[in-house]
């Protein structure tokens, strides 16, 4: 067995046992901050050893990360491309979800990074994001309606209402679209038709549970399972059909959000990618009856 297919073994056995992979989870973050950020070729700016989105030091993980980095700037391109705006005219970006950087990295190699502002629960993440790129630090929370984020011409959250239960993605859309400033966009990703015809993609654990995990999106327009190994419901799998996320923005924003692109499976092959913009003229009719 080839050292990759074994430790994906071992990554599996371990998350079948809930307290043996929070322990071994805390001991390798923990270990791994003794470590220093490591730069590599291709990826602007050094790479925290906590950041799990780079697999591991080869070059093939390397160019997969700077290739889903780099995919996300394209959908972000087209998202402003289709609204005819460019990456010069946006003032104030927020990368919700930032993690360790994945994309901000590459963000600021085209707009100033006082402009941009990084947000995540893991606080370790954002103070890397600032003291690394120059951007502003925003921690959050784990219930997205604990806290205002600003105003803002462009936010994006990749991976994050893939993850997350209905409660939580329906106060993260509402606080969205609150967020955006007259005529902003906000873009953001989910598990659509295309995870539901692929569920092993994701975990045998998810083959096994194919005909649930359909039935219920189907009939509900989500459905959510927590990750087991991980600690209460705020985390796990999610997954939205298309008619879901739009009916709920209308019943948060009503007609001051429109569905401005919508590119089914587009975000590394899998996941779905939505861009809604601020109507201009409702925003500012809205803000001057205030």
């Amino acid at each position: 067995m080839q050292r990759g297919a074994l430790r994906g073994v071992v990554q599996r056995a371990i998350k079948r046992q809930p307290r043996v992979h929070w322990a071994a989870r805390t001991i390798r973050t923990t270990l791994r901050r003794a470590l220093p950020a490591r730069c590599y070729p291709g990826l602007p700016g050094r790479v925290h050893p906590n950041d799990f989105m780079l697999d591991d030091r080869s070059p093939a993980s390397v160019a997969s990360y700077r290739e889903r980095a780099l995919n996300v700037l394209q959908h972000v391109e087209d998202a402003l491309t289709e609204a005819g705006r460019s990456f010069d005219d946006v003032q104030q970006w927020l990368d919700f979800g930032s993690g360790y950087g994945r994309v901000v990295r590459f963000l600021v190699e085209r707009v100033p990074s006082g402009r941009v502002t990084v947000s995540d629960i893991l606080e370790e993440a954002v103070d890397f994001c600032s003291a690394e790129f120059g951007v502003q630090p925003l921690y959050s929370t784990p219930r997205p309606h604990a806290r205002e984020l600003g105003t803002y011409d462009f936010i994006y959250a990749i991976s994050v209402l893939s993850h997350m239960n209905e409660r939580n993605s329906k106060h993260l859309l509402d606080l969205f679209g609150r967020s955006l400033a007259p005529g902003g966009i906000v873009l953001f990703t989910t598990h659509g038709q295309w995870s539901l015809e692929q569920p092993e993609t994701y975990g045998d654990e998810y083959v096994t549970r194919r005909d649930e995990i359909r039935h219920n999106t189907e009939r509900h327009g989500a459905f959510f399972l927590p990750y087991p190994y991980m600690r209460g419901d705020h985390y796990g799998m999610a997954w939205h059909t298309k008619e879901y996320v739009e009916r709920t923005m209308r019943d948060l924003h009503g007609s001051e959000l429109e569905l401005l692109r919508f590119v089914p499976h587009g975000l590394d092959g899998h996941q779905d990618v939505f861009a809604f913009r601020r109507r201009a003229a409702t925003a500012e009719v809205s803000r001057q009856a205030q």
